[in-house]
């Protein structure tokens, strides 16, 4: 089931869960945590896809394992990106996926 945000009156977060189908509207209020809660847009950031579509390639992956072999790293070991090719390329040689 997913988790849908909600906020009560004093501005304090609650993450609730419910099938997708039952979901209160963003805006509308429930009783929830003995509170009313109303409902919020809530969004997952991709930092690093963030990252990628404002600073383009190449880039230095902070989340990928420090001298990873396929790849040229910095000084620190971070590998480098070159494109998304190279990425796509590097994900599966290693068996990854993004999150």
């Amino acid at each position: 089931m997913p988790i849908y945000s909600f906020v009560d009156d004093s501005g304090q977060e609650h993450e609730l869960f419910f099938n997708a189908s039952e979901a209160p509207r963003i805006g509308s209020e429930i009783s929830g945590n003995g509170k009313t809660l109303t409902r919020v847009a809530s969004f997952m950031l991709d930092t690093e896809g963030i990252a990628r579509k404002t600073h383009q390639y190449p880039y230095v992956s902070r989340s990928l394992p420090r001298n990873l072999e396929g790849t040229d790293c910095n000084k620190q070991g971070q590998p480098i990106i070159r494109s998304q090719a190279h990425e796509r390329d590097v994900a599966s040689r290693h068996d990854m996926e993004k999150e």
